[in-house]
């Protein structure tokens, strides 16, 4: 998980729709508004602030394979009704290995999106389901840096321990989260161990390692928001494979990958 900014404000339509039907105002009554137009204006504006990427998971949002999450869902008893239609409640998120439209004959090209047995492989918002746990962390509300977590060279994700202490944070909180996302479900920790392995492949194809500005000059085409403000899939595995290098390029500014 990386930090993402928070959409503060609604888009267009939701503003309308809240107007209009005021304290009436509901999820799924705002899903078919103006038939689908609005919702689609939302997902769309809330991937665009995330890059491009799932809140949760990293990876890259497409058409078949994205959704709008609920932080706090929607059936919580204390808060779930009042934000359901509350834009500082909503992430943009992937369908956490469920979109049987992957299952497919070709499903080897599609593993990182579906792979059985399902139950397993779910992630993110799908396997989170109707949580709303005290130690979760979101994405909004991570550090910009550093890192509170990081990927080893097979994919798995872990706390980053020196980074929580750094922070103040719990490394149990932490824990928590990935348990609660199933972050290493096998269908997305293999995913992460293969793009370890193409950094790892691409990094005998660039030059002398040891000229920084060649490597300067990797890391930012890899790292950083591309022309359409779209970062790479699986982010943190790509920052974690750089280390150090990674983090002082992060830290500059304008810190356009937030």
């Amino acid at each position: 998980m990386k930090k993402i900014r928070e959409l503060n404000k609604p888009t267009l339509g939701l503003a309308e729709y809240l107007d209009a039907i005021g304290d009436d105002a509901n999820w799924d009554e705002f899903r078919d508004h103006n038939a689908g137009a609005s919702y689609n204006e939302l997902i769309e504006k809330l991937i665009d602030v995330q890059h491009g990427l799932c809140g949760y998971c990293e990876i890259n949002l497409i058409e078949l394979d994205r959704q709008i999450e609920h932080v706090i869902p929607r059936s919580d008893p204390p808060q779930g009704a009042s934000r359901e239609v509350d834009i500082t409640n909503m992430i943009a998120c992937c369908k956490g290995g469920t979109s049987p439209v992957f299952a497919s004959s070709e499903r080897s090209s599609n593993e990182d999106r579906y792979r059985e047995p399902v139950k397993d492989n779910m992630s993110c918002g799908q396997v989170k389901g109707d949580r709303n746990e005290e130690d979760f962390l979101e994405p909004r509300k991570l550090p910009t840096l550093p890192s509170l977590t990081k990927v080893l060279v097979d994919g798995r994700i872990e706390v980053d321990e020196e980074a929580c202490e750094s922070e103040g944070i719990p490394v149990a909180r932490v824990t928590r989260t990935i348990e609660i996302l199933n972050l290493n479900a096998e269908r997305i920790r293999s995913a992460r161990e293969k793009q370890w392995n193409d950094l790892e492949e691409e990094a005998g194809q660039i030059g002398d390692p040891d000229d920084s500005d060649i490597m300067d000059a990797w890391i930012r085409a890899v790292l950083m928001p591309d022309a359409a403000s779209r970062l790479v899939s699986f982010f943190t595995t790509t920052r974690s494979y750089f280390g150090p290098l990674a983090e002082r390029i992060l830290k500059q500014q304008p810190q356009a990958w937030i």
